[in-house]
């Protein structure tokens, strides 16, 4: 339940954002909360309690995030007023996504056996772009492990063309 009324606000937002010319403004603000919510325990604690009034929770996200748009404002105000304020963390992630997937903007984590080359580098964006049409914002991790080549973990996709994983194939054919 949470998730489609979640997408459902994120979408709205996006569309008012879009009209006010404020997209980028409001991605700020929804990293920046989303960051906050997110790692912020006692926080999100609070959002979710059952013992903490409504408006109490709105004064609060109010306080914290007093520096937002207006529209962002609004947000919280009418998830107050609907008693959701414990979406603003899902809003916010919804948010990023539907940003990202409007300006096809992909993150990709790459894992080598040494830091990335601009060779590779360009290996590695031609395989996203074969895969998914758009590249993507690369971070790359160094696993010693892996021996060479390199694995992409791109959304829920994972390609695997490292040499210790090659190795592994290899063992078994000979099984």
């Amino acid at each position: 339940m949470g998730s489609r009324a979640g997408k459902r606000y994120a979408k709205a937002i996006i569309e008012l954002a879009q009209e006010n010319k404020l997209e980028d403004k409001v991605l700020e603000n929804f990293n920046s909360i989303y960051s906050t919510v997110s790692n912020n325990k006692d926080l999100k604690l609070m959002l979710t309690s059952p013992l903490i009034e409504v408006s109490k929770k709105e004064a609060v996200l109010l306080e914290i995030f007093d520096e937002v748009e207006t529209l962002v404002k609004k947000l919280i105000k009418t998830l107050a007023h609907n008693n959701r304020v414990e979406l603003l963390e899902h809003v916010s992630e919804q948010y990023i996504e539907l940003y990202n997937t409007k300006h096809h903007i992909q993150y990709a984590t790459v894992t080598t056996a040494v830091e990335m080359t601009k060779d590779l580098e360009d290996k590695v964006q031609e395989k996203i772009k074969e895969i998914s049409g758009y590249t993507a914002n690369l971070t790359n991790q160094v696993d010693e492990s892996i021996l060479g080549g390199f694995i992409l973990r791109l959304k829920d996709l994972q390609f695997d063309g490292s040499v210790s994983s090659g190795l592994k194939r290899f063992k078994r054919q000979l099984l």
